[in-house]
């Protein structure tokens, strides 16, 4: 009997066989995404050490530093962001944000440097010549009114404390009022999701072409999408897509949902796809970053809060993603 081998990210929901003419087998597969099983049980990585770290709403993984995370407080801090040792919990850098302004950030994304892409080069079976770091002053500032910018600097070379340029800026502006997660494939489109009490949240792809336009870009009303969850949170509170861009994270009050999207497109999803929590998930209370490692054998993620962790989820199946 020979096996039929598929994209087995989507998990096995139902399994139906039927037996014909002299033993021969007819089966019929129907899949989902559901995230049972993908992912085992919480480990705690590391503690933080680093007191100055007490409101971590971002994550993001190092491509170039190995077993190094980047993250960075919310409103109230100044405009700086964290290296940390996933080995120890210490800080083993500081970097200080030029010309930028720390109103809410709420996430972090990593990838491939914008202007790298626009000469379409980027793809995940590329490795991009830099890595950007990308923070999103998206939050509501307590109910003040969002910034809508996106900040990019590109990744430090070295790990040590000092200031960073900015590369680029995008500004833009929408319908929703509120937002925490910022999306980056690795084919470098940027998308923001909102975060809306009772699973209305909206997507919406940010123009390329708002890259230090010095002006404010709006967003298309036509080409967003409504988020397929029931919560009674304001959610979602960061997301993060994997190195090959087929599977996509959304951390919430109360879950982590789990979307696969071998197509890449992630309105679509969004719209079609009702997306599936991850079952293994141990809630911290108030966790906002949330990254898939390197490899994409796992995920981590971080709450607010001192005398934090970072904790890790690993890959429970080998998937094969094509």
């Amino acid at each position: 009997m020979s096996f039929l081998y598929v994209n087995n990210y989507f998990t096995m929901r139902q399994f139906y066989c039927f037996l014909t003419n002299q033993l021969a087998f007819i089966c019929v597969l129907i899949y989902s995404t559901q995230a049972a099983g993908l992912f085992g049980p919480r480990q705690t990585k590391v503690q933080i050490s680093d007191e100055n770290i007490k409101e971590a709403s971002g994550l993001a993984l190092s491509r170039v530093h190995p077993n190094v995370a980047y993250t960075h407080n919310d409103r109230g801090d100044v405009s700086r962001f964290f290296a940390i040792d996933l080995s120890t919990g210490n800080t083993v850098a500081t970097f200080y944000v030029n010309n930028a302004t720390n109103t809410d950030w709420e996430d972090m994304a990593y990838g491939p440097c914008f202007d790298d892409c626009r000469s379409g080069t980027c793809s995940a079976d590329v490795k991009p010549s830099r890595y950007c770091l990308y923070i999103a002053d998206i939050g509501d500032n307590g109910g003040h009114g969002a910034a809508d910018v996106i900040y990019a600097v590109q990744e430090p070379a070295s790990l040590q404390d000092g200031s960073v340029d900015l590369v680029g800026v995008l500004r833009f502006n929408w319908t929703e009022p509120d937002a925490e997660t910022l999306l980056l494939s690795p084919d470098g489109r940027f998308f923001i999701v909102s975060k809306v009490s009772g699973g209305q949240a909206k997507i919406s792809q940010l123009p390329a072409t708002a890259w230090n336009s010095g002006s404010v870009v709006d967003l298309d009303e036509s080409k967003m999408a409504t988020l397929q969850i029931n919560t009674t949170s304001n959610d979602p509170q960061g997301g993060d897509i994997s190195p090959d861009g087929k599977q996509l994270l959304l951390i919430a009050e109360h879950n982590i949902y789990y979307f696969g999207v071998p197509d890449g497109d992630y309105i679509k999803a969004f719209e079609n796809q009702p997306p599936s929590a991850v079952d293994t998930y141990d809630r911290v209370k108030d966790s906002e970053g949330i990254a898939w490692a390197p490899d994409q054998l796992g995920f981590y993620i971080i709450p607010e809060g001192k005398n934090i962790s970072v904790y890790y989820y690993p890959r429970e199946n080998d998937v094969v993603v094509g």
